[in-house]
């Protein structure tokens, strides 16, 4: 059965991938960029590392959000 475009392993075409915050290359089992110190995944089509997910950034807009919504209640809707 033959893969599909986006689950093709492209570890074989590669031998080194590219950090997509600096552009320093990597090698292919990098799990951090030595030179920003930024997360990177694996290799895509192109060579380049995946950029990782921000779970912090996430979180703290999601904070913020409910922090917001919280004071338009309590200044608003408050009985």
């Amino acid at each position: 059965m033959l893969k599909s475009k986006k689950h093709r392993d492209t570890s074989k075409l590669h031998s080194m991938k590219k950090c997509p915050y600096c552009f320093t290359m990597l090698k292919l089992g990098a799990k951090k960029c030595d030179m920003c110190k930024k997360r990177v995944g694996a290799v895509n089509n192109a060579g380049f590392a995946e950029k990782g997910i921000d779970w912090k950034a996430y979180i703290t807009a999601i904070l913020a959000w409910t922090a917001f919504f919280v004071y338009v209640w309590w200044a608003f809707f408050r009985k």
